[in-house]
């Protein structure tokens, strides 16, 4: 073997050395130009896929707008459609027969209204077919002996029991009160069919614009100043004390309630504080001096036999199932029965003497059935309340079971029953 001297072997080690660096350089190089191309790949990729995303975006927000706007053809027609079904269901014969007859040139009719111009206000129908989501359970049984509002018979009991999935009211235990829109299905004053059918203002119940307020001393005013039943769409909101929620049952449990039994209800909203005047802007709520004057009856008072004919009524079952022997029934009668007469219930525009504010004073010359027609009665579930109003008060003479035959009911309402 050659024997190199201590300089060559220094020149090969740094020949060596530079061929390693060389390498090195080479190989950082070759990595970096594959990763620069990488990284030039993937930015084009990524601009390819922007690109595909925004043509996507594109295409799904053109077929988002025109499915939005087929929906608003949709929904227009439909509306159109359940106005006519409406005005056909209170006794519009000619509307009725057009709805009969409708043809493919309604569609492009109505089609034309919505596309490429506005729609005056005065031509667009605004009508409103609700669907009941439950019904009133309550003991007013008829309009008379219900209270004019909730709050003056606190005691009231009731529930809605519900046509909707319970989970629908899932939490609403939460709040301590709640607003039911509802309909006033027990009123009488319907629009006719002939004048619904001759002039389109009588599609609303505006035979009456002004009313007689019962408490107003005979003074006028506009309906709508009122919070009277009979009203343009028989469509009330009621302020409701919530108290549980009955999920087995599906039922909404209330107290303070006015509703008659059997009122179909169409909506349930919280109660917020932003509900209740002078909260937010401290502006005190005001009312007509008529609306605000205290008037109750100072006293109710039981006869015994009142009492116990009521206690044997709880323990038959006829208060059931608001009031019954296993929650206080008869003591939460008694006392929802005291409220109500407190509020005075006799009709204010009768012509005889035993009106809403007379007092009738008892003689001793008097026979029973003289002060049985002094008399006056409500019913309080399945059982009639006889009171008589003196100047001593209000005292409940008696409390009787009440049968009632099929025939006696329209629209849940007791309307054949003798002397009520």
């Amino acid at each position: 073997m050659p024997n190199h001297s201590p300089y060559d072997k220094g020149i090969m080690t740094t020949k060596t050395s530079v061929y390693v660096v060389a390498a090195t350089t080479t190989a950082a190089s070759v990595l970096a130009a594959s990763l620069y191309y990488r990284h030039l790949r993937a930015l084009a990729q990524i601009a390819q896929n922007e690109a595909t995303i925004a043509k996507l975006e594109e295409t799904r927000s053109a077929e988002r707008k025109g499915r939005i706007r087929a929906e608003m053809k949709l929904r227009s027609h439909m509306k159109e459609q359940e106005a006519k079904l409406i005005d056909a269901n209170i006794g519009s014969s000619l509307e009725a027969e057009n709805l009969n007859n409708f043809q493919e040139d309604d569609v492009s009719k109505s089609r034309n209204n919505y596309v490429g111009k506005k729609v005056q206000p005065q031509q667009q129908n605004h009508s409103l077919l609700m669907h009941c989501i439950g019904t009133i359970v309550s003991p007013y049984t008829k309009r008379m002996g219900t209270p004019r509002q909730g709050a003056l018979v606190p005691s009231g009991r009731g529930f809605i029991q519900l046509r909707i999935p319970v989970e629908c009211i899932e939490g609403l235990e939460l709040y301590s009160h709640a607003w039911v829109l509802f309909t006033f299905h027990a009123n009488t004053d319907t629009p006719s069919a002939n004048g619904a059918a001759s002039n389109s203002f009588n599609k609303l119940n505006l035979s009456k614009t002004k009313i007689r307020p019962p408490r107003g001393n005979g003074i006028k005013v506009g309906m709508l100043a009122t919070r009277s039943p009979h009203r343009p769409n028989n469509v009330g909101l009621s302020l409701v004390k919530i108290v549980r929620v009955d999920k087995k049952e599906k039922r909404l449990h209330l107290a303070a309630l006015d509703l008659v039994n059997g009122t179909p209800v169409y909506d349930v909203k919280p109660c917020v504080p932003w509900d209740i005047p002078g909260h937010h802007d401290k502006v005190p709520l005001a009312v007509p001096t008529w609306v605000s004057q205290d008037d109750a009856l100072q006293t109710v008072e039981f006869t015994t036999i009142a009492r116990e004919s009521l206690a044997k009524q709880v323990k038959d079952g006829k208060l059931a199932p608001l009031y019954t022997t296993k929650n206080g029934g008869t003591e939460g009668a008694i006392e929802t029965i005291r409220e109500v007469l407190a509020q005075d219930p006799r009709a204010s525009n009768s012509n005889g003497p035993n009106k809403r504010g007379s007092k009738i004073i008892m003689t001793c010359s008097g026979s029973e059935a003289e002060e049985r027609a002094d008399s006056y009665k409500f019913l309080f579930c399945d059982v009639q309340v006889e009171f008589l109003v003196s100047n001593n008060g209000v005292e409940v003479l008696n409390v009787k079971k009440i049968d009632f035959d099929s025939d006696q009911y329209v629209d849940g309402i007791p309307v054949l029953l003798s002397g009520s």
